[in-house]
């Protein structure tokens, strides 16, 4: 990841008080941050999206969407970004939140809707059709899911919670998962656009956070395979309780 991600601009710019009644759509994830502001720009007068995006591995967005329980990210596949395992990016993104791609009419909407997404939409429609589109598909998402608490359980110290960001959303996904994270998903999900994280670099952050939360009487669940190391979260934390409506 950039170090420019770390930035406490870009961290200001992730969770805006009462954006989230204004945009059905939390967060912005591109594979092109130049043509996403160009849709960005397009679609502003319809107050549906997010005024800045994010780059893929964006820990900023991924810290914004853990703490939304009931988030929606757009993924925007403009013409010409990297479209290499977008199947594979919708599966790992939809492990953190609901998704909804954007893309062009060439890409195989029914492999990305098997993947995870909860809508595809076609990246040339008219801007009063995707503004519609985006809408009401948030009204479904707010209709069908349960009113829950925050998916990240509470940190038994502060001293815990890492100040560097890439070990903090490191944790937070480790502390919210439902289900086992293979290495090899992480490596993309917290990689760039052009590059996921080697197994090597993820390795040793996980050591280096392992060591921290071992000070704490918490530890990280490993479950190490041939070619392949599956993490199945943290240990020791009680999560919080979900609230009915």
């Amino acid at each position: 990841m950039s170090e420019v991600e770390t930035s406490p601009r870009f961290a200001s710019s992730v969770v805006v008080p009462g954006e989230e009644a204004a945009c059905p759509v939390d967060v912005v994830l591109t594979l092109d941050r130049g043509e996403t502001s160009r849709l960005l720009r397009r679609m502003r007068g319809h107050r549906v999206l997010p005024a800045l995006s994010h780059p893929w591995g964006s820990p900023w967005a991924y810290l914004a969407l853990l703490r939304r329980p009931d988030g929606m990210v757009l993924l925007d596949v403009p013409d010409g970004a990297v479209r290499d395992e977008i199947e594979r990016r919708v599966r790992v993104l939809s492990g953190l939140s609901s998704v909804v791609v954007l893309a062009p009419r060439s890409v195989d909407a029914a492999a990305v809707l098997r993947a995870g997404a909860v809508n595809v939409m076609a990246r040339d429609a008219p801007s009063g059709e995707l503004a519609c589109r985006i809408a009401a598909e948030r009204r479904w998402l707010e209709f069908s899911a349960p009113c829950r608490g925050p998916r990240t359980p509470g940190l038994p110290h502060p001293l815990v919670r890492p100040r560097q960001v890439s070990q903090r959303v490191l944790l937070e996904i480790l502390c919210a998962t439902t289900r086992p994270w293979c290495c090899h998903d992480l490596c993309l999900l917290l990689g760039t656009c052009g590059e996921p994280v080697s197994r090597r670099a993820l390795q040793a952050r996980v050591v280096r956070l392992g060591a921290r939360l071992e000070r704490h009487g918490i530890s990280i669940g490993v479950l190490p395979g041939w070619g392949r190391t599956v993490y199945t979260g943290i240990r020791g934390i009680t999560p919080h309780r979900t609230r009915s409506r």
